[in-house]
């Protein structure tokens, strides 16, 4: 019956699999009074990676608003996330002349001066940016669809030990996947770091969740009576592999794919 009903899901739902996907997560912290002009920024972008999308150039562009939290310091202001479908789109994407690239797309909808002035915008705002290259390593199936002012959550984590990779995608994944059947969560999946523009970057995977419906109190108690003894001690075994760095909920505010 399980099998029936994901097999349903799979075929009248959207369903993303970045398998082996290269992904660049840049992060922004804007000088006071230079947001609409960082938005500005953004969507003069957003028509150069439809672009670069459809002459599979990449696979999926987005920039997500940073849900600020007064408890927290130093909160990035906006996310940019940048994927490929691996790494051979990816090396072919960093041999492309952007100036030039983006004056094709905006030939004759902008004159020359529209263009320079769109283009210099990045040049005039202050921002302070830090970036994290990652490869996909799993994921679960995508139920649903991406639209503007959906909300994500991720979490970066430093792995203390090599069991940590073994425990995700053989225990807690399994968990996401009966969230999937049940309607409480719509995706799940599992980045490791290969690089930072920071020095001693101490994150080394970045995890995100989707969530789906909330679940009755009747369907709460359906989802507990499945969890065993040994679940239980998995999940306590599992959190001392890893170390919770940050996490920051995030809303959609541009998209390509």
């Amino acid at each position: 019956m399980k099998n029936y009903f994901l097999n349903f899901i799979m075929l009248f739902f959207s369903i993303f699999i970045f398998s082996q996907s290269q992904i660049t997560y840049t992060s922004v912290r804007l000088a006071e009074g230079t947001e609409s002009s960082y938005l500005e920024l953004e969507k003069f972008w957003s028509e150069i990676h439809e672009n670069l999308i459809e002459d599979d150039y990449a696979s999926f562009w987005a920039v997500w608003k940073v849900e600020q939290d007064s408890e927290k310091e130093n909160q990035s202001d906006y996310l940019i996330m940048n994927i490929w479908k691996d790494s051979l789109q990816k090396a072919k994407a960093m041999g492309i002349d952007w100036k030039e690239y983006a004056q094709n797309v905006y030939k004759g909808k902008l004159s020359k001066s529209k263009f320079n002035k769109k283009w210099n915008i990045f040049n005039e705002i202050q921002s302070e940016r830090r970036q994290y290259e990652m490869e996909r390593i799993d994921n679960t199936v995508f139920v649903g669809q991406i639209k503007k002012g959906m909300k994500i959550q991720i979490n970066a984590f430093k792995a203390l030990n090599d069991e940590y990779e073994q425990y995700e995608l053989q225990f807690y994944k399994k968990w996401h996947e009966k969230g999937i059947l049940n309607g409480s969560r719509a995706w799940w999946e599992i980045n490791k770091v290969v690089g930072s523009s920071m020095e001693n970057n101490p994150i080394t995977h970045v995890t995100v969740d989707i969530q789906g419906k909330e679940l009755s109190e009747e369907e709460q108690e359906e989802f507990w009576k499945g969890v065993t003894f040994t679940d239980r001690m998995m999940w306590q075994n599992g959190a001392k592999t890893r170390e919770l760095m940050g996490q920051e909920t995030l809303e959609l505010v541009y998209f390509k794919n």
